[in-house]
């Protein structure tokens, strides 16, 4: 019997549950690299934006410097990758595990991170305004000098977060847990903190001005020369912690 090459093209689909595979060679703006293993290659400097990279293996992968402006990389694994000065502005990051990726001076403004791991990730000096990481795991993340202004950190888990000097105005934190973080001189003017937790958080000289600070937990917190003019919502931790701070329990 004679087989045409266009019936064995369709008796591959049908084997394949009719899904044509991503052609992982084309690293190409809006190329489909969904699935492709990429695990310790380097795409440092490429142009994928809006590429489809979703369910992509990029363990310890170098993409420093890769514009992946509106790419998307939800459910990607991503472990220990490099980003670093990367454009990943309106990427899709959703349920990533991007675990102590680092992300050094990239752009992430307006990204989706919901629910990402970030565990142990590097993004000092990062740009990402409007950015989403509701719902992230970012215990030990290192965050200092970040901009997240007018972006969400709802609902995040972020113990012991390292946040100094990030730029945080506007910004929706309601929920989240910074337990233990450090965020000196972090400026959370006009955001949202309803139910944050800041227990035992280094904040001095943390800027808090306009912010709504509904049912926050500031118990123990370091509040040394921080500033908490016209605020919505003081809760009483804040006068507590602000008192053992000026009777000595805090030293400057």
């Amino acid at each position: 019997m004679h087989v045409t090459a266009a019936a064995i093209l369709v008796l591959n689909l049908l084997a394949s549950g009719g899904v044509i595979a991503a052609d992982c060679g084309k690293l190409i703006p809006g190329a489909d690299l969904s699935g492709c293993d990429f695990s310790r290659k380097s795409l440092a400097g490429k142009d994928l934006r809006g590429a489809r990279l979703t369910a992509a293996k990029l363990e310890n992968a170098d993409l420093r410097g890769a514009d992946l402006s509106g790419a998307d990389l939800s459910g990607a694994n991503a472990k220990w990758a490099h980003f670093e000065g990367s454009r990943l502005v309106a990427a899709d990051l959703r349920n990533a595990d991007l675990f102590h990726a680092i992300f050094d001076r990239a752009d992430l403004a307006n990204a989706k991170l919901n629910g990402a791991y970030l565990f142990g990730a590097n993004l000092i000096g990062t740009r990402a305004q409007g950015a989403d990481f509701s719902r992230a795991y970012l215990k030990d993340i290192l965050m200092e000098g970040i901009d997240l202004s007018g972006g969400s950190l709802k609902d995040c888990y972020a113990f012991r977060g390292v946040l100094m000097d990030a730029k945080l105005v506007g910004t929706d934190l309601s929920g989240a847990d910074f337990t233990g973080a450090s965020a000196e001189n972090a400026d959370f003017s006009r955001a949202r903190l309803h139910r944050t937790r800041l227990a035992g958080a280094t904040l001095r000289y943390a800027e808090f001005t306009a912010a709504d600070l509904l049912d926050a937990d500031f118990a123990h917190a370091d509040l040394w020369n921080a500033r908490f003019d016209r605020v919505a919502n003081l809760p009483p931790s804040v006068t507590e912690a602000l008192a053992e701070a000026f009777s000595g329990s805090a030293k400057p």
